[in-house]
């Protein structure tokens, strides 16, 4: 609903914006014009990226260099595989999108999507090659995974969800693979 109101303003807004460069006379852009601009959302977009990238490296540093006690989630009401498939991974997404940042995400999401949007309706289709970076990358890459593990660490009883979210070191991006191998859950999962 949210998406339709905002998407009934853009377009009123744009209606009026073309009825008033319609009445004032504004010529619509060169192609020169139209080449800056794309260009400038191609600059900007790929500024916000870069600026991720980094953020991602100094997150991966701090993630190798942290890694769980072995005794961390002994005393907690839980078996090696909701461990190893549901804790471990929920708090190792947590703590990353928190250490990268999600609005930094979010922003570049935005702007990938806003540079294709004026690319194409500049040029009637997209033809910059943004390489390694897609939309989908950006946005929403390993999200399905992310909903699945955030499910099933919702049907975990709420006074075990309380007791986790207060352990400092699961807030704080952690060595996934070498803390489950040290708390022993890479072995074969339990029946």
């Amino acid at each position: 609903m949210i998406i339709v109101k905002k998407s009934f303003i853009v377009c009123f807004l744009l209606a009026f914006v073309s009825v008033v460069w319609a009445k004032e006379g504004f010529a619509l852009p060169s192609e020169k014009q139209e080449d800056q601009i794309i260009d400038l959302a191609y600059v900007t977009m790929m500024e916000t990226i870069e600026r991720l990238d980094k953020k991602i490296d100094e997150c991966r540093v701090l993630r190798r260099e942290n890694i769980l006690s072995s005794t961390l989630l002994q005393s907690l009401p839980l078996n090696k595989q909701e461990i190893r498939e549901v804790v471990l991974p929920r708090f190792h997404f947590l703590s990353l999108t928190k250490c990268e940042g999600e609005d930094l995400w979010a922003k570049a999401s935005i702007e990938f999507a806003q540079f294709k949007y004026i690319e194409k309706y500049y040029k009637g289709k997209n033809v910059i090659d943004t390489g390694y970076y897609s939309f989908e990358l950006i946005c929403c890459m390993g999200s399905h995974y992310n909903v699945e593990v955030e499910l099933k660490y919702r049907k975990l009883p709420l006074e075990t969800r309380e007791k986790l979210e207060r352990i400092p070191a699961l807030q704080k991006p952690f060595n996934f693979i070498t803390s489950a191998e040290k708390m022993g859950l890479l072995e074969t999962i339990e029946k």
